[in-house]
């Protein structure tokens, strides 16, 4: 190649490097800013699932704060544009800076003399910094809460597996309050539940019954019998949709001749009030059984009142029992499954020291109750000190051992009261029976501690339960059961094992209050998700100290912040001002000038206090402190101020009013941002 081609394909080489170089000046600023929107988005997404796995119960699912978010009422709201960099209406770069290093101070550190708990790991908290960061960006971007929305409903819609709206007419109207699901197993009663009914929008419930036909199953089952044995007829219908756990089954039949192999194990006359029956152990309280042409309801098996004192094996024949009250020698006893047959007791005995606390030793017939001392707040909420148990042989003034009826409740160096005496038990040696062990054919097994002690195999019953005529019944006669015949997996529900006393409830209907928490009942069609709500955490602490800092203590009851409670002013206009989370309400809402008394009642649920400003600025455009979370008293006219009032509390603030325009607020931190302002009028006479 020769020079001069040389020096025209170097030229060329030269331009193109020029072009791209251009070409990149050019893309770079895009690139960057590409990149950084794409942190940023990264860095929301992961806030939004850390945002709803801790901080939405409090401040709600988007943000909006504790009051519109249903949640902790005294809970900011995240949404205010000061926290994303807007200063009337335009975006303030120094001002977003301050708010970013605010949020994460004030979720690293929390808010002391708040509910805002400490988050930082480096403080005892359970985030890290990368994931504070994280949230920091969520909050102050004011952009990707619909993120955190859709993260809180999938957490809820996993609480629930999914369920939806599944009315007969295909619509949950406004004002019905009985809600068919497509499966009701994951709510229970007193459960708060939301339905959306827009982008933001939503209806929150509470579960105030859920319909039940008052049976339970007696046999656990699996995925394929299609025969349940149940505890009653009452409430189950041929045709019936019923539910167990998760799974609609339809009844076909209904019968009273369900077969679980036990039978009576004495004679029954008709003059009994209990029943020995081969498997006690089988029955539960409200089971109602079929001998002959009588149903009989169980109540329970026949308590001796006693608990089994120590673990034991198969082969002891001997173990300690809390009492003998109850039990007698020859009496054949069982716990769990097994019978045994007491041969030998001995009582339980207590140690005593005498005439405790100067009050005087004296003898005690057999019989006396054995009484717990309790203080006065201890009184107040007993209302029977009785510890159940008594002395089984008269104790003299000289004697320092008893034999007693049992020794649950009684503690060793636990003072006690008989009669007038005070004791202090030294010592504690339990009744100890001595058996035979698997009597009745019944198995021998290990038993645990604190095994409650039956009398053989008896159960206390209602004869001749709804209107049947009581008989007499042999031993060997059967007892029955009902039994229904179903269809499973009824109504594209799927197929569930059950366990016995699995309980048994009228298809998949919820009863419901509407349009709580604040929200409107509204109507929902087929398919919308039924969601779960879960609440706030119930009176969380006060965050006293934290990153050096320590909450200062509020002012006494009945005082200002500067000193006693103010003296009325005779003749003063009176003012009723009601606080409340987070709202103001003056009444009346403007005034002529000259003195006025404001009446101040807290109705709130949390602290709240009141400070009257005179100021021309917007009632929502007062200037913040350092914190940003309170008015800064220091640049404005607070004219009168009250002190903080706790829940119900009540109280005045006293000032004498020029015309002109005022704000009345609380401010205790947060509050003001959180809506608790109103604009207040002063007029010339």
């Amino acid at each position: 190649m020769n020079t001069g081609k040389q020096i025209n394909a170097m030229v060329v080489v030269v331009f193109l490097l020029l072009l791209a170089a251009g070409a990149y000046t050019v893309w770079d600023p895009f690139r960057s800013e590409r990149a950084k929107d794409d942190q940023i988005l990264e860095a929301a997404e992961r806030a939004a699932t850390t945002f709803s796995l801790n901080c939405r119960l409090c401040h709600g699912d988007r943000g909006q704060g504790g009051v519109l978010g249903g949640r902790l009422p005294a809970a900011l709201s995240l949404t205010a544009g000061r926290l994303q960099g807007i200063s009337e209406g335009t975006f303030n770069l120094a001002l977003f800076e301050d708010s970013f290093r605010l949020v994460t101070n004030t979720v690293t550190c929390g808010r002391v003399g708040t509910a805002m708990p400490v988050w930082g790991a480096t403080q005892g908290g359970p985030l890290n910094e990368e994931q504070i960061r994280q949230l920091a960006v969520l909050i102050t971007e004011g952009r990707f809460w619909g993120l955190a929305q859709e993260h809180a409903d999938e957490l809820d819609a996993e609480a629930t597996n999914h369920a939806s709206v599944r009315m007969p007419d295909g619509v949950f109207g406004a004002s019905e309050t009985e809600l068919v699901v497509s499966n009701a197993g994951p709510y229970s009663v007193d459960q708060f539940i939301r339905i959306r009914t827009g982008e933001e929008d939503e209806e929150r419930l509470q579960i105030t019954d859920i319909p039940s036909t008052g049976q339970r199953l007696v046999e656990s089952t699996g995925k394929t019998p299609d025969e349940f044995l149940v505890s009653g007829s009452a409430g189950i219908e041929v045709g019936a949709i019923i539910r167990l756990d998760g799974e609609l089954v339809e009844v076909l039949a209904v019968r009273n001749d369900g077969d679980p192999g036990i039978e009576l194990a004495e004679d029954v006359s008709t003059s009994a009030g209990n029943i020995s029956v081969s498997d006690p152990a089988f029955f539960a309280e409200g089971y109602v059984l079929r001998v002959d042409d009588e149903l009989i309801r169980v109540d329970g098996a026949v308590k001796t009142g006693q608990l089994l004192g120590e673990r034991i094996g198969r082969a002891e024949t001997s173990f300690a029992a809390s009492g003998t009250t109850g039990i007698q020698l020859g009496l054949v006893i069982r716990i769990e499954r097994e019978l045994l047959l007491v041969i030998e007791m001995e009582s339980a005995l207590l140690t005593l020291d005498r005439g405790v606390d100067d009050t005087a030793a004296v003898s005690h017939g057999s019989g006396t109750a054995i009484l717990e001392v309790l203080d006065e707040a201890d009184a107040e909420e007993a209302e029977d000190p009785d510890t159940g148990q008594t002395l089984i042989e008269a104790l003299n003034a000289s004697g320092s051992s008893v034999t007693v009826s049992g020794t649950s409740g009684i503690i060793v160096g636990e003072t006690y009261q008989l009669g007038e005496e005070l004791v202090r038990i030294a010592d504690v040696e339990p009744a100890r029976l001595r058996v035979e062990r698997g009597v009745g054919d019944t198995s021998r097994a290990e038993h645990s501690r604190r095994s409650p002690i039956f009398e053989g195999n008896l159960l206390d019953v209602e004869r001749g339960f709804d209107g049947t005529t009581i008989g007499a019944h042999g031993a060997g006669a059967q007892v029955l059961f009902t039994e229904i015949e179903v269809r499973r997996a009824a109504g594209d529900s799927e197929l569930e094992s059950h366990s016995k006393n699995a309980q048994i409830y009228l298809g998949n209907r919820l009863i419901v209050e509407r349009g709580v928490s604040g929200t409107e009942a509204a109507e929902h069609p087929n398919g919308e998700l039924v969601l779960d709500f879960p609440q706030a955490p119930d009176g969380p602490a006060i965050l006293m100290r934290s990153c050096g800092q320590i909450a200062a203590a509020a002012p006494p009851s009945g005082e200002t912040p500067s000193g006693p409670a103010p003296t009325p002013v005779e003749g003063a206009e009176q003012v009723a001002v009601s606080l409340g989370e987070f709202e103001v309400i003056p009444e009346p809402s403007s005034i002529a000038d000259g003195p006025v008394t404001f009446q101040i009642s807290n109705d709130g649920t949390i602290v709240h206090n009141l400070r009257v400003i005179a100021t021309d600025l917007a009632p929502d455009g007062l200037p913040l402190d350092a914190s940003g979370f309170q008015v800064d008293e220091e640049q404005v006219d607070v004219v009168s101020s009250s002190a903080n009032f706790g829940a119900g509390e009540a109280g005045t603030a006293i000032a004498n009013l020029s015309p002109g325009s005022y704000v009345l607020i609380c401010n205790i931190p947060t509050h003001y941002e959180a809506g608790m302002w109103v604009a207040f009028e002063v007029t010339a006479p």
